[in-house]
């Protein structure tokens, strides 16, 4: 990811709820391990490895309980009468797209009994993650969402992602490294926008989970959490606003899935200090988990 990417106690606000940097940072260790980034005020990640024993828990969080969003029912409530294999995209950095998480979550969906799915995107998310599976994801390693829109240099390529992906389910843990450029809040979340607009073009009736995106400690970025917890305390009313009944949006609780504390370079869930190693990414993905089945997905 550019500079920074990025959990599973922590109550799920249905587009309502909760919590929330810049540099240069090195790029991770293209072998998989992640490497420390060293910034001097803004920076980017790329990849990060897998490792770790798996891991659940986490501090409580500060979200509001889950609910709907105004004008939106209890669930997603569309199980009943989609016919077909709901089409999942993980949407993101480099946290999405090169750490264990999504492979995780599918597994836990196989292994849960819920198999009527499949995970659409242009990259392909194959870490070695104790024999989960590979899962296609729109994880982008290095990518700003701010980099999506206007005359950001990764623009021309959202709308090719919508319209191949399809997606009827969005899982959306985006922002951190536009935190780490200290992008200000209200334009990160005016480019979340602009991606909402892109896939309810091509699809209607999407489902939007989105992240209040997990802690963030590099080395050489002692602002990089401060900016985060900024960045979450407004997604809650972003989603509120966005939601819609025909394409409701629900916010989760992922920074609340570590502590500050626990989130740190060379602790047990992260070596670099964003992204999460497989004991990590499973906490995530059990938030994932909890969040779509609360919801009756899918």
């Amino acid at each position: 990811m550019s500079n920074g990417p990025g959990g599973t106690a922590g109550a799920l606000a249905a587009a309502g709820a909760i919590t929330g940097g810049a540099g240069s940072g090195g790029l991770a260790s293209p072998t998989g391990g992640t490497g420390a980034a060293s910034m001097a005020g803004g920076g980017s990640l790329g990849r990060a490895g897998a490792g770790g024993s798996s891991g659940a828990g986490g501090r409580a969080g500060s979200s509001a309980s889950a609910g709907a969003a105004p004008g939106v029912g209890g669930s997603a409530g569309s199980t009943t009468s989609h016919s077909g294999p709901w089409r999942i995209t993980p949407l993101g950095d480099s946290i999405t797209g090169t750490t264990c998480g999504p492979q995780l979550l599918s597994r836990q969906l196989k292994d849960k009994g819920r198999s009527n799915f499949g995970f659409f995107g242009s990259n392909l998310n194959n870490q070695s993650c104790s024999s989960a599976p590979n899962v296609q994801t729109e994880g982008h390693g290095g990518y700003l969402v701010t980099d999506l829109v206007g005359n950001g240099k990764h623009a021309s390529e959202l709308s090719t992602w919508s319209k191949s992906d399809q997606a009827e389910i969005v899982l959306m843990h985006f922002g951190t490294n536009d935190v780490w450029n200290n992008v200000a809040p209200n334009t990160i979340l005016a480019a979340f926008s602009t991606v909402l607009a892109s896939f309810r073009a091509a699809n209607p009736k999407l489902v939007l989970f989105v992240a209040q995106i997990i802690p963030m400690n590099p080395s050489g970025c002692s602002a990089c959490e401060t900016r985060v917890t900024a960045l979450n305390a407004q997604i809650p009313a972003w989603a509120s606003n966005a939601s819609t009944a025909q394409s409701p949006i629900y916010v989760v609780d992922q920074h609340s899935v570590f502590t500050a504390e626990e989130y740190t370079p060379m602790s047990t869930f992260t070596s670099d200090g964003v992204h999460p190693n497989q004991a990590g990414a499973q906490r995530m993905a059990d938030k994932w988990y909890a969040a779509l089945t609360e919801h009756g997905l899918p």
